[in-house]
């Protein structure tokens, strides 16, 4: 990232941040939901072509209606509301985003508990930083691979542990290293997306952590419940 356009991030208020890189994140859904609705039609034209097929055209008319759902949702988001953020919920509300506007080069696997975990913040801000950390994740490989979203009780007392996990046989070797700089992300998007996603961190008290793994890359995102 160039350094004119580091600055220009680093003089927005946090607003201004926030809703930038939801917009970002917005952008990606939209491309997501475009392909989604592509294949549709391409299944369309095929059944037209050659009737007889018609499941297929359902699957892909679904994934459209439940992309264009998803859009519609978090195009709606809200920063600053006052109530607790209940984790499992955002993580699955997340996943379904991710699902469907990734493609089908990435296999998505969700893990959430029975429990529930509730935090002491913005339930927008907490999904614009799970969203922001997915598609940073799957932006590091090019062929795809199986990314995976889990929820669990933390290490520390009274928190939770978010887990997304990419497995990939193309990761550069220093992904961990670089994950949450903006200045390695692809484009001026990914950066600011990133510089919000340490503003929420720091906000929310959220302990960020990547490693390497045989073949893949985990994320670690521990976050402090909210009192009972």
């Amino acid at each position: 990232m160039r350094a004119r356009a580091r600055r220009m991030l680093l003089d927005l208020d946090e607003a201004a941040l926030l809703e930038l890189a939801h917009l970002y994140c917005v952008w990606r859904v939209t491309r997501g939901a475009t392909h989604t609705l592509n294949n549709a039609l391409t299944a369309l034209a095929g059944l037209i072509e050659a009737p007889g097929d018609e499941t297929l055209v359902d699957v892909e008319l679904e994934r459209c209606a439940r992309a264009a759902r998803g859009l519609t949702a978090h195009h709606a988001l809200r920063f600053g509301r006052e109530e607790d953020a209940e984790l499992t919920g955002l993580v699955r509300r997340t996943a379904a985003l991710l699902g469907d506007s990734l493609g089908s080069r990435y296999a998505l696997e969700v893990e959430i508990p029975a429990d529930f975990f509730y935090l002491e913040a913005d339930p927008a801000r907490v999904e614009l930083l799970l969203l922001v950390l997915g598609y940073r994740l799957v932006d590091l490989s090019a062929r795809g691979g199986r990314l995976r979203l889990g929820v669990a009780e933390g290490e520390k007392p009274a928190s939770a542990c978010v887990e997304l996990e990419l497995l990939a046989g193309d990761l550069p070797e220093a992904a961990a290293e670089s994950l949450f700089d903006p200045a390695a992300a692809s484009g001026a998007g990914a950066a600011l997306a990133l510089e919000a996603a340490g503003v929420i961190a720091a906000g929310c008290e959220v302990s960020l952590a990547a490693r390497r793994l045989p073949g893949g890359l985990r994320v670690r995102a521990l976050f402090p419940c909210a009192e009972a």
